[in-house]
């Protein structure tokens, strides 16, 4: 499994205008409903939120993961969000998150929704590839960042 081959330049907005975690969570929310196979955009608003009210998935270092299962997706859905400025975000080490991967799937579905996070994570830790992914200019730099991580060209 590939990650790009759940996200497109779709998938991505570079300037998220959110200033809380709500308000982020709806904007990518949007996103999502706006690329994905999604049939209802307040059941996913609502999984997401309670999946955040069971413990943050803010991380560290600036990146959040929201994410949830529901019926509402057809598939495994995935948008990444980037907020130049940070949001609060209840995040590990406290500090603002930046660039934000939400994924919901299907209630049916484990395999993949574990795979991507776990390949996210991945990518991540790495400070020159997250730093690349936040300060990325274009949509399509996010996507071309990720492809090169996955076919090894760059770690």
């Amino acid at each position: 499994m590939r990650l790009t081959e759940f996200i497109t330049t779709d998938h991505v907005k570079l300037e998220l205008e959110g200033t809380n975690k709500a308000e982020i969570i709806e904007e990518l929310v949007e996103l999502l409903v706006a690329t994905c196979d999604v049939s209802d955009a307040d059941t996913i608003y609502e999984a997401v939120m309670n999946r955040e009210r069971e413990g943050s998935t803010g991380l560290e270092k600036g990146v959040a993961i929201p994410h949830a299962k529901s019926d509402a997706v057809g598939s495994l859905s995935i948008v990444i969000g980037v907020s130049k400025n940070g949001v609060e975000f209840e995040s590990q080490d406290e500090k603002p998150a930046h660039l934000f991967f939400m994924m919901v799937a299907p209630t049916t579905e484990s395999g993949p929704h574990v795979q991507a996070i776990a390949k996210i994570v991945k990518i991540i830790k790495i400070d020159r590839i997250r730093d690349m992914l936040i300060k990325a200019k274009k949509s399509e730099d996010i996507v071309e960042i990720i492809r090169r991580v996955e076919d090894g060209e760059i770690a």
